[in-house]
């Protein structure tokens, strides 16, 4: 039998959680978290302790220093980090945790509240993480239901005080919203929530269709049906998370027109008809006292290829340096001097690639070669050395 790790904070459901799956037979090491952040913090670990005390259960607990930020998004944070350290430390990928019938729905109406858009509203049953399954067996239970399992099982726990106040929206919801609806409100809005899952995954498998053929032209994206949901879709591709309708209902606009957008650490941009997304880029500067044939991470040195792709040097041009493109680079071609920038401008190079453009430039500070428009006057040969391709701009 596989070992699981069972996140256990000494409340009510995960209590009854840690309970039901002893009773069951299960393999069970409990990983608590101590945040200090109450004065019955501790009592609730003295609860947890004990009970794996009793039934010889193996427990972890964690005392995380909390420092800025979004105390519960940096809580839950912390928390899964620490129940993946736990699953490692026991060779397992199975994390159980105690969410319940009231927490689908609080988490659908929070989802909602904040307009988001949701791979899936409210909580699955199952559900991967960094490689970790976490499952949610109590979903079918009411909170009210675990509370009485645990009077009625002589389970004892702990009432986390700070979730009676409305400090916090999640808070809000419960209190004036979900503690007002008897079990059948409830069991329709699971429903709901239900059949909204049901419709969304299948708008989403005819985008994810539509995105499989899609060539990156804007305007066949734009002219989608939930244009909104398709930018998000393609987005979530390179960035792992969602955005607000709002914001992408935004980016459409945007979009209509030639743009670059930063996105985090991304940038977005249309440029004519397609649409582009890369990561921003990094500094690149490389100092070469000699040159090999050799892959590097932004480009490659060749003994072959396109005559435009090639130039030769001289033992006096070292140090060579390749690097980004500066504002008033020139190059000295044979027809005469062309600025980089207006040699991106006349070949209609999008921004992006242009902040990815590399050139080489030789010991006395001139640009000898620029990929695209070819090497200098000075560097051309009837039997060139070398030929310079960039990486990652086809």
């Amino acid at each position: 039998m596989s070992k699981c790790v069972v996140a256990c904070s000494g409340g009510p459901d995960s209590m009854a959680l840690l309970d039901q799956l002893n009773k069951q037979g299960k393999d069970i090491v409990v990983a608590h978290v101590n945040y200090k952040h109450r004065d019955t913090a501790d009592r609730d670990e003295k609860i947890v302790k004990e009970y794996c005390k009793k039934y010889d259960i193996p427990v972890r607990v964690l005392y995380p220093v909390y420092e800025k930020g979004n105390f519960q998004a940096w809580a839950r944070d912390v928390r899964y980090a620490f129940f993946e350290e736990v699953a490692d430390e026991f060779d397992t990928k199975l994390l159980y945790v105690a969410h319940q019938m009231d927490d689908v729905i609080e988490t659908y109406l929070f989802q909602k509240n904040r307009n988001m858009i949701c791979d899936w509203y409210g909580l699955k049953e199952k559900s991967v993480r960094h490689g970790y399954q976490i499952i949610r067996p109590l979903l079918n239970f009411t909170k009210s239901e675990l509370q009485q399992y645990c009077n009625d099982s002589g389970v004892s726990f702990g009432i986390d005080e700070s979730n009676l106040t409305n400090h916090y929206t999640r808070n809000v919801i419960r209190h004036t919203q979900i503690e007002k609806m008897d079990r059948n409100e409830k069991e329709e809005w699971i429903l709901k929530i239900q059949n909204e899952n049901d419709f969304w995954q299948i708008k989403r498998a005819g985008i994810e269709d539509f995105l499989k053929n899609w060539n990156g032209d804007v305007d066949s994206l734009l002219n989608q049906e939930d244009a909104w949901l398709c930018l998000d879709t393609f987005l979530f591709q390179a960035l792992s998370h969602h955005f607000s309708r709002k914001y992408m209902e935004e980016l459409c606009v945007q979009l209509k027109g030639n743009v670059l957008i930063e996105i985090e650490d991304h940038l977005l941009e249309r440029h004519n008809e397609k649409l582009y997304l890369m990561p921003k880029p990094q500094n690149v500067y490389y100092t070469l006292n000699e040159l090999e044939y050799k892959d590097y991470k932004e480009f490659s040195i060749m003994n072959q290829g396109q005559t435009i792709e090639s130039f030769s040097v001289e033992a006096s041009d070292f140090p060579l340096v390749v690097r980004h493109v500066k504002v008033n680079d020139v190059i000295s071609m044979r027809f005469g001097n062309k600025n980089v920038h207006r040699f991106f401008v006349d070949r209609k190079i999008c921004k992006i690639y242009r902040k990815y453009w590399l050139v080489v430039e030789n010991n006395a500070g001139k640009v000898i070669f620029v990929p695209g428009l070819g090497c200098d006057v000075e560097h051309y040969s009837q039997n060139q050395q070398f030929y310079f391709k960039m990486n990652g701009l086809d």
